[in-house]
């Protein structure tokens, strides 16, 4: 049976898409009419900094595996082979440097926005600067968040695509404004089991109705999907091991490392070692989140053997084979698709809910309150929940702009996050691991990344010239000779019409744009902080260094080390301290603890005050 003649949804799968939307709703009521009822932006947008990395750590898996992943990865494997997977090797290093190098300087700074240690560290422009790239980057990342589900339900139950689309989004704007970051959380945590039973669901079906799992091994055989090790050097490759398992580590640590998103996940734990387990928990999740979208691209391939079916679900998109794919094997069992849907909803809710609270703390912390310094604390819990609203509707306007996009909704994404992350993680890299770099540097660093990452971005769009070749749409079996002889034709075509000059820097592997855009905003900002003068080490405020030269260059002399990374001076617990006292709500004191045993034991709402008593008893 055609699953394009059909409407697949009954009512139990109407049902259960409800109860999902309900589900989310309902938290976010309950954590509105519950403990403090989210009244002050301590609460709403930290948690009370009073979460344990067991939900943290689900949250920031929802987080990052949005309906993008869940579309885009069997679309990828299907279409191209099984050479993303090699992108699992970029979540050891992309977890372990976050974990032991960014959680413990921000949280130990007690900060509520990831943009505020850029003032600490450099001057309220750089911080500026960075709010605004940030929330750029989330705004239009948020419309293939939800547009992704919205397309899918529009193709299988009729749904006007863009009623479906408002209907996600209010939803999500409706418990994000209401239940503040406790309800985020928790129902990230809902959402991911919802999300790991509808992909396990469609991969059990799926493989019995292919034959067996033997059967879906030797026809992913026979149609060579199975990528080996690539080690080719050439940048310009779309998908080689050093591209996802190097290039992939820089995509990683923008998100992980330094994206307001998880970031205020890590501070709303309750203690420094809470936040570093949460990050160690993330990565058996995304390795078997990352596994279960592969198996499911690969069982596609052995039903299909690589023809496109995406136009009887009228779309051009090789995305919609994934759709087609999940309707027709599901077709006949009553809740399934139902439950399939419910798994991109829950993806793409708990991605969106986490942006809308991250963007109204960053405009709220970073842009609004140091101008209404006296605003009280009422006032700004309502103002709060006012921007999360207002980002949600910006939201909806954005997934109009990605229906206009030609590319896979994977690489979009990873696009976004490349173009603009990648310069943001750079100024943090600059901060932290450099104390010459002076906040010119910093400013200009970050306008030549964002610079160079849009003109190489762009570039690769008007010309088109990213190597994205086809397999063959087979699962007939390939003689050894055969396959020789197609493999040097492909690489005689390669060479031969390998593009040259402009044309080859366009081509550039989008999963290299984190690493290069990083690497620009790093030399630019050293380059100018030496011509302007570099910062003195007296000048930069205590707890905003990572003493990564130290840790690198141990075996050298320490009048070397100086020279090469201005090492500093240890500093006394009176030094400790940083001069930003801002207020008594925890919210904006800049402070460190002054040991570990304080960093476990601080209370959800530190008082600057306080520590200045006890420092003068």
């Amino acid at each position: 049976m055609d699953p394009s003649r059909q409407k697949h949804f009954s009512v139990v799968d109407y049902v259960i898409f409800a109860v999902l939307l309900a589900a989310s709703a309902g938290i976010g009521l309950y954590y509105a009419l519950s403990g403090g009822r989210q009244r002050t932006t301590q609460e709403f947008l930290l948690a009370d900094r009073s979460m344990r990395c067991l939900p943290v750590s689900l949250s920031l898996i929802a987080s990052f595996q949005s309906a993008v992943a869940i579309i885009g990865v069997p679309a990828e494997i299907y279409t191209h082979g099984t050479q993303y997977w090699f992108m699992g090797c970029a979540y050891v290093l992309g977890l372990l440097i976050p974990a032991h190098v960014f959680i413990p300087v921000l949280y130990r700074l007690r900060l509520s926005s990831a943009y505020q240690y850029l003032e600490l560290r450099f001057s309220k422009a750089v911080r500026v600067c960075g709010t605004l790239t940030f929330i750029f980057q989330m705004v239009v990342y948020m419309g293939v968040c939800v547009y992704t589900p919205a397309f899918a339900l529009n193709a299988v139950t009729g749904f006007e695509l863009w009623g479906t689309v408002l209907v996600t989004g209010l939803v999500c704007t409706l418990y994000t404004t209401v239940g503040g970051l406790k309800a985020v959380i928790w129902t990230d945590v809902f959402q991911t089991a919802v999300m790991f039973a509808g992909q396990l669901a469609v991969i059990v079906v799926g493989v019995q109705r292919a034959g067996g799992v033997s059967e879906v091994w030797r026809k992913v055989l026979e149609g060579n999907r199975i990528s080996g090790l690539d080690l080719n050097p050439d940048p310009t490759e779309r998908h080689t091991f050093w591209t996802l398992g190097v290039g992939g580590v820089f995509l990683m640590l923008s998100l992980y490392g330094v994206n307001q998103a998880q970031v205020q996940r890590y501070l709303s734990s309750r203690t420094e070692r809470d936040a570093v387990r949460s990050c160690y928990m993330v990565f058996p999740s995304l390795q078997l989140a990352l596994a279960l979208s592969c198996i499911m691209g690969l069982v596609m391939f052995a039903q299909y053997c690589g023809e496109d079916h995406a136009d009887k679900l009228k779309s051009s998109s090789r995305d919609a084979m994934v759709i087609y794919f999940v309707m027709d094997m599901l077709q006949g069992l009553p809740g399934l698709p139902g439950l399939f849907v419910a798994c991109l909803f829950s993806a793409a809710l708990s991605t969106i809910s986490s942006a809308f609270n991250s963007l109204a703390t960053v405009t709220m912390e970073d842009l609004i309150k140091p101008q209404f310094p006296s605003m009280s604390e009422a006032r700004a819990t309502l103002v709060s929940k006012a921007l999360a609203s207002s980002y949600g509707l910006l939201c909806l306007a954005m997934a109009y702009l990605t229906h206009l996009m030609g590319d896979s909704v994977l690489q979009v994404a990873l696009k976004i996050f490349g173009m603009v992350g990648g310069p943001i993680l750079g100024v943090f890299c600059l901060g932290m691991f450099f104390p010459c770099a002076n906040s010119t540097g910093a400013v200009t660093g970050l306008g030549a990344g964002l610079l160079m990452a849009f003109w190489v971005g762009i570039g690769s769009i008007v010309t088109r010239s990213s190597k994205t070749e086809l397999l063959a749409p087979s699962c007939h079996f390939v003689l050894e000779s055969e396959n020789t002889t197609s493999a040097l034709q492909t690489t005689f075509r390669n060479i031969t019409s390998r593009p040259s000059g402009l044309r080859r820097f366009y081509s550039l592997s989008y999963m290299w744009y984190s690493g290069f855009s990083c690497f620009t905003v790093i030399l630019t900002g050293l380059i100018i902080s030496f011509l302007t003068g570099p910062m003195k080490e007296e000048d930069v405020t205590p707890g905003t260094i990572y003493p990564l030269g130290e840790k690198l260059l141990c075996f050298l002399p320490e009048c070397v080390q100086k020279k090469l990374c201005c090492v500093t001076q240890p500093l006394s617990e009176e030094e400790r301290l940083p001069p930003q006292h801002k207020d008594c709500n925890g919210l904006s004191c800049g402070h460190p603890p002054s040991s570990q045993e304080e960093t476990e034991g601080l209370s959800s709402q530190p008082c600057c005050h306080n520590v200045e008593q006890e420092t003068a008893v």
